[in-house]
């Protein structure tokens, strides 16, 4: 998969080889880590350190490793973070996804074409006024 995926605030490269990079904090315990998921829509693999454990139903706040910005979609729902995804073609997409372990839901929206993914997907796209 030769996507790229950016950071919003400051548009650096978040993925590396198979992976794209989250620094990444529960809002529960505050405990801190890296994750490593899948570039792959619809793939819900993902990578942790051992001592950063988490739960189904965890809510978890995707930060940028590079400028450290929240990654939280407020303007569309508390429970969904967001990165660009720039395709072979050079078009940007807005990717958003959940930030509760166990969600499935990934969104790929390009203008007002609006592409889901995952069995928990129909939960927030009404935010999305298609």
């Amino acid at each position: 998969m030769k996507n790229s995926y950016l950071c919003p605030y400051c548009k650096g490269h978040l993925k590396i080889k198979d992976y794209i990079i989250f620094a990444a904090k529960t809002s529960e315990n505050n405990k801190r880590g890296l994750i490593f998921i899948s570039p792959q829509l619809g793939d819900y693999h993902h990578l942790s350190h051992s001592s950063f454990k988490l739960s189904e139903g965890d809510k978890i706040q995707f930060l940028c490793p590079l400028c450290h910005a929240n990654l939280a979609a407020l303007s569309i729902n508390q429970n969904l973070a967001e990165v660009i995804m720039v395709d072979l073609d050079g078009k940007e997409h807005d990717i958003y996804f959940s930030e509760i372990v166990g969600e499935k839901c990934t969104y790929k929206i390009h203008n007002k074409d609006i592409q889901t993914f995952g069995e928990n997907s129909d939960k927030y796209v009404n935010y999305f006024g298609s």
